[in-house]
């Protein structure tokens, strides 16, 4: 029995190893079981190919790039954004050390950018149902930049305490860390925080575990996957859709078998070469099978259950259910995908986030960036909330949702006068008061 094949064992609960024996290194977690369904909470079939089918990674882009390429702004009490976002937003890894930070915390072999270290822990809600986000906190309680680590949704797990209250965990056997209610736990030298993100269209179940879209949906995964191996099957056959047909009275099964089997030693899998035929064996092709026929319609409905299983419209994959398009342009496009695709996502990023911030600050997800106006357009908003509002807090609330500095505004008089804006009457001439004199 191959590896793969051993891999491909039904458990009922796949199993997963570490390359190390480090909890705290950040680095995915290996697979080496396979969970067929059979288990509580089963990660589904297709666990070895669903992320590797295109429309399964296209879907995943649609939410996760647009959540990690834009940026997460620090806003104050009011609303308004602060004067600087937190390193451990902009830099979570520790990447570029300073005065500040001394020296990075990882390997530089494990080290993340920020766009890709938000990516990873957004992905893993997504596929597996939860993202782990591990800190050490500062004193103000927000995470210290540099220990930030992603935790896979594969070594979490939950058990319960002497009251019954449910309590996250790290790692298994005598690797195994029990988090308080709170979700802290001492490890080695450090007291580590642990908080999870969900998959927004997963429900909890009594563990407090979420599920991922391949646990949520697997059939559609499933179905993506025949139909991937079924058209590699019809490119590579070498022989078409048919039959041999013996005129031979004397024809019993074993002489079938036979003949059947040189066929395809001969015919089979990518060989394409001639066939001899005698005087009693004729091949009939058929063109096409019911099955070929329908293999595009197929294939799309399955895009579009995919699409719905990440929660977003067909249309974003190029496969509408009515075969047209309804957008007028990207913007229109990108607006609906935003409101209806993102938005829960936006939220529990958000919600995610903002308790890790001091007093009343929060996290907002900014993605004003994506499908801007046109430079025309922009210049017409400009003008108009110049006329709309001739103070300028208008065009300056529009500059700061940009991430431009508000423009310096004249102060207004408060009590002008309207009399010395006038031109002065001129003095007049006393020579024209002078008696004339008399001759």
């Amino acid at each position: 029995m191959g590896l793969f094949d051993r891999f491909r064992r039904t458990e009922t609960r796949g199993s997963y190893v570490r390359t190390s024996g480090d909890l705290l290194v950040n680095e995915p977690i290996t697979w080496v079981g396979w969970d067929g369904g059979g288990g509580a909470y089963p990660i589904g079939p297709g666990q070895w190919t669903a992320p590797a089918i295109p429309a399964t990674l296209r879907a995943t882009s649609l939410i996760v790039t647009p959540l990690t390429a834009a940026p997460f702004r620090a806003l104050a009490g009011n609303g308004r954004p602060t004067a600087s976002t937190p390193r451990w937003i902009t830099d979570p890894m520790l990447l570029r050390p300073d005065e500040r930070y001394a020296a990075p915390t990882h390997p530089a072999v494990v080290q993340l950018p920020r766009g890709l270290f938000w990516a990873e822990w957004i992905r893993s809600a997504c596929w597996w149902g939860e993202g782990g986000l591990l800190y050490v906190e500062d004193a103000s309680g927000q995470p210290v930049a540099g220990s930030l680590r992603n935790v896979a949704s594969h070594a979490l797990g939950t058990t319960r305490d002497q009251n019954n209250a449910l309590r996250w965990t790290l790692g298994e056997g005598s690797e195994l860390v029990v988090f308080d209610r709170g979700g802290y736990a001492t490890i080695g030298a450090h007291r580590y925080r642990l908080v999870v993100l969900r998959n927004p269209y997963s429900p909890v179940d009594l563990d407090g575990r979420s599920r991922g879209v391949f646990a949520m949906t697997p059939s559609v995964f499933g179905l993506a996957d025949q139909l991937t191996t079924y058209q590699s099957g019809q490119f590579r056959s070498g022989v078409p859709n048919g039959y041999l047909k013996v005129t031979s009275p004397n024809l019993d099964q074993t002489k079938a078998d036979a003949l059947k089997k040189k066929w395809l030693e001969n015919h089979g899998g990518d060989r394409r070469s001639i066939a001899v035929l005698n005087a009693t064996t004729e091949f009939k092709p058929i063109n096409l099978s019911p099955v070929d026929t329908a293999l595009d319609q197929v294939k799309r409905l399955n895009i579009a259950d995919l699409a719905f299983a990440f929660g977003i419209d067909p249309m974003t994959l190029g496969a509408g259910l009515n075969n047209s398009a309804t957008y007028n342009n990207l913007r229109d496009a990108w607006a609906n995908h935003k409101d209806f695709g993102l938005a829960a996502w936006i939220a529990a990023v958000q919600d995610c986030l903002t308790p890790l911030m001091p007093g009343a600050q929060s996290i907002a997800v900014s993605l004003e960036g994506f499908a801007n106006p046109t430079p025309k357009e922009r210049l017409e908003t400009y003008q108009l909330a110049q006329t709309v509002d001739p103070s300028g807090g208008l065009l300056n609330e529009i500059r700061a949702d940009e991430g431009r500095a508000p423009l310096q505004l004249a102060t207004p008089d408060p009590d002008p006068d309207p009399i010395a804006d006038e031109d002065p009457a001129p003095e007049p001439d006393p020579t024209d008061d002078a008696p004339e004199e008399e001759s």
